[in-house]
């Protein structure tokens, strides 16, 4: 029989969901007074060990709306953003989970320096991606085997790249009912001006095009979806995010800041959580 291209791609993020997840659940080291902290460990496809924190409210009783993030390309669950966005939601009553991609965190390898950062190692980095949003999709197998996490309510948010491998989770996840895509863009077409001359810029291209969010973007609706972007980002091109937003569907809206990549102000957390309330409180 024959398949259509978008078929073809939709394959790529199916798996085996009766996959034993054999989770194991620790005791976290980052612990307050508004939240408690586990480390969980479950299994993903291609028999991958994902390590996650999970972050539950103290201040709210299950159960508990939930937010899945994702980080950026040099980020990891634990590093200093991505912690001080679980605090600011666990302390507003949400409970987080934080993955690490793979390549990332406790899922470093010897070679290379990890997803999506050696630029010679574009389809290495593509099926990192895929594993990645597959990852994520085990992430909420795992989140629905417990009993205080409310499964109608849960959420996403990915940044910089963790948008980018965001956008492809969410079109095929209708779990997440409510989508965040920080400091991230599309059309990988525009990113060669990292590659380190035009021959790896095709390679690069030609790597990217299955993960391209663009692609599937618009399939996130009608769930909503904000955009919180940088103004004067040196990382994502301006074309690249505007690309992104143009292809997605409404629900949508995105948010300027007058700011570089790496310096969003605080301010956007808030917008945020009341993106979510809106959905969910």
């Amino acid at each position: 029989m024959d398949m259509r291209a978008d078929e073809i791609l939709d394959e790529l993020f199916k798996y085996d969901t009766h996959l034993p997840l054999d989770a194991v659940e620790k005791e976290g080291s980052a612990d307050s007074g508004e939240s408690r902290q586990r480390h969980i460990t479950f299994t993903s496809v291609h028999d991958q060990r994902v390590p996650a924190l999970l972050t539950l409210p103290t201040n709210v009783e299950p159960p508990f709306p939930t937010i899945l993030f994702l980080h950026g390309v040099l980020g990891h669950k634990d590093s200093f953003n991505q912690k001080k966005r679980s605090d600011f939601l666990a302390a507003n009553g949400y409970a987080t989970m934080r993955i690490d991609g793979q390549y990332r965190g406790e899922r470093e390898v010897a070679l290379g320096e990890g997803l999506g950062v050696r630029t010679d190692y574009y389809y290495r980095n593509r099926d990192a991606m895929l594993q990645t949003a597959v990852d994520l999709m085990r992430s909420l197998d795992y989140l629905e085997s417990r009993d205080d996490i409310d499964m109608n309510r849960t959420g996403f948010a990915g940044f910089s790249m963790g948008g980018s491998i965001g956008a492809s989770f969410c079109a095929h996840e209708p779990r997440v009912r409510a989508v965040v895509l920080a400091i991230t863009g599309g059309d990988f077409r525009k990113f060669k001006r990292f590659a380190v001359d035009a021959e790896a810029g095709e390679r690069l291209t030609q790597a990217y095009r299955m993960v391209d969010p663009v692609l599937y973007v618009s399939r996130i609706s009608p769930r909503p979806l904000l955009m919180i972007n940088a103004a004067h980002d040196e990382i994502i091109p301006r074309e690249a995010t505007e690309a992104l937003f143009e292809a997605a569907r409404e629900p949508k809206r995105i948010i300027w800041y007058d700011c570089g990549h790496a310096e969003l102000p605080d301010e956007y957390l808030g917008e945020m959580k009341r993106f979510f309330d809106a959905e969910f409180v």
